[in-house]
């Protein structure tokens, strides 16, 4: 009996040792991956501790060794764009192959809701999606997942962006891979990693946020709100969230219309505790080799609108020190145009519009899109995301791709004060500064600081702003709210930035955490 048992034991043994030494890529690379074109492309995965693993492709061998863990990592070098390549991974013992890989331009897209809103509810979605036979243009959808044992929803295989698979992928992410491969002629792979409602916070991790003190406040904020609770509380809660929204739901398949959503509460399992989402969705891309990122968020972050002047800037840091590339390009959306209720005349986007020009203005290697004229005054959710794809493209092709085209729309650049009028100047001007009708959405202030709407005209390219109510104007201001019928733009069709001429202190000036 006793060898019996022993021969089982070592039988098992065996079994388990082979299982931990057989060779795998990583979750990434599978069918219809795409890689990164002519770069130092990062490939990895497991395999024995301490064993020769080898990487093929396009007639070429990397070598590398798998570390006491068995993780390893290969440089694979100045890849051809094109396919379908073989890649073949292989040890002595072992070897994994894929026979579909592409090479071309890969990106990241990121944010929350409005980088998520997919393409089947966007304007002209139907359309695109009934028509979308390019097969070049490949992306793969990051799970969203909260916790440690959180349910899987998805997986992470590569599919292409045709009829069959598209409708759940992100509208703006889809516009703009398809303007890239049809300019540059290569396969077009996009990461999707984004999730509404999330702040940015979320995406990063919690020893980033700890080592600045105007950002560990938000980690200490949430770890003092929890241990205040209590874990046995914050259970019960989160029992009875269950146990509503089960009635929730089935209320709903019912026919029940009018029943209330319960409201989760905030805790170890909720998707905007901070660094969760980059702990639970975005490690699992790190350290995919891309040529940059697209962003789309804000709008969780507007009440704390200073804060985000620092918070953004050392959100990309993060991500071009997690993916290696200290040049990541980061090309993000400025909010778009909102009639907010929960604001109302406090000018909330506004602040963090300008939170996100500062970004621009001082980060390197980061670009941005105006979308005042696609907002809708009453949702937050804009569904004309075709514009918003198309300008990030443009961004890309003059910042990342060396093309000479147009990119932004006019930016404050100087003023001037004459007498009774203000002389308002700017970059990005091209053919011209234009108007659809008589100039909107500037507002002028004198000493008292009280801003009143304003008369513009254009003039040699500026913009001359006066009113009668005052005098000796010292600052102007330009779609400052949250929502704006200002329609300044160039004759390229982009959209002027909202702006202030003036420093005055800002409404979100000290809040440096969300109240839990």
């Amino acid at each position: 009996m006793k060898s019996k048992l022993l021969i089982i034991f070592v039988s098992l043994f065996l079994c388990i040792t082979t299982y931990a030494q057989k060779l795998m890529l990583n979750e990434m690379f599978n069918e219809g991956v795409v890689l990164q074109q002519n770069s130092n492309v990062l490939v990895w995965g497991k395999a024995g501790a301490s064993e020769a693993v080898s990487v093929s492709i396009q007639g070429k061998t990397y070598k590398s060794e798998s570390d006491e863990e068995g993780k390893w990592i290969v440089t694979l070098q100045s890849l051809k764009a094109g396919g379908p390549y073989r890649l073949k991974a292989f040890t002595e013992k072992d070897s994994v192959v894929l026979k579909q890989v592409y090479v071309g331009e890969v990106w990241i897209a990121a944010g929350q809701s409005n980088m998520g809103w997919v393409l089947e509810k966007s304007n002209g979605g139907k359309e695109e999606i009934a028509n979308a036979t390019n097969k070049n243009i490949r992306f793969l959808m990051v799970p969203v997942l909260t916790y440690k044992g959180d349910k899987t929803k998805g997986d992470m295989n590569w599919r292409t962006a045709t009829t069959e698979n598209v409708a759940p992928m992100s509208g703006v992410a889809y516009f703009f891979a398809k303007e890239l491969q049809a300019k540059l002629n290569v396969p077009v792979g996009i990461i999707c990693c984004y999730k509404g409602g999330t702040s940015a916070e979320v995406w990063m991790s919690r020893e980033r946020l700890l080592n600045v003190p105007d950002h560990a406040s938000i980690v200490e904020s949430y770890e003092n709100y929890m241990k205040n609770l209590g874990q046995q509380k914050y259970n019960e809660l989160y029992n009875k969230y269950e146990l509503d929204f089960k009635l929730y739901s089935d209320s709903m398949k019912a026919g029940y219309s009018n029943a209330i959503h319960p409201i989760e509460p905030m805790g170890d399992r909720h998707y905007k505790r901070p660094n969760v989402l980059y702990d639970f969705m975005q490690k699992r891309i790190i350290p995919y080799t891309v040529r940059g990122v697209i962003w789309y968020q804000g709008e969780a972050n507007a009440q704390r609108a200073e804060q985000y002047r620092t918070l953004f800037p050392a959100l990309i840091q993060e991500y071009r020190d997690d993916f290696k590339n200290q040049e990541l390009p980061f090309l993000f959306v400025q909010l778009a145009n909102y009639d907010h209720p929960a604001y109302g005349s406090q000018p909330i986007w506004a602040e963090l519009r300008e939170a996100q020009l500062l970004t621009w203005q001082k980060v390197k290697n980061t670009a941005m899109v105006v979308t005042m004229d696609v907002g809708e005054k009453n949702t937050i959710h804009p569904t004309n995301k075709k514009p918003v794809g198309e300008r990030l493209a443009a961004c890309a092709f003059y910042n990342v791709y060396g093309l000479n085209n147009p990119y932004s729309g006019p930016i404050y650049k100087d003023e001037k004060f004459n007498g009774d009028k203000a002389i308002v100047s700017f970059d990005f001007v091209y053919d011209g500064l234009s108007v659809d009708g008589q100039v909107k959405g500037f507002a002028i202030c004198g000493k008292d600081k009280v801003f009143v709407p304003a008369e513009a005209k254009i003039e040699n390219n500026k913009v001359i702003v006066s009113s009668e109510l005052v005098k000796e104007p010292i600052a102007v201001r330009y779609s400052w709210a949250n929502w704006s019928d200002g329609n300044l733009k160039n004759k390229n069709g982009f959209p002027a930035s909202p702006f202030r001429t003036d420093n005055f202190e800002l409404l979100t000036k000290g809040v440096k955490a969300p109240i839990y």
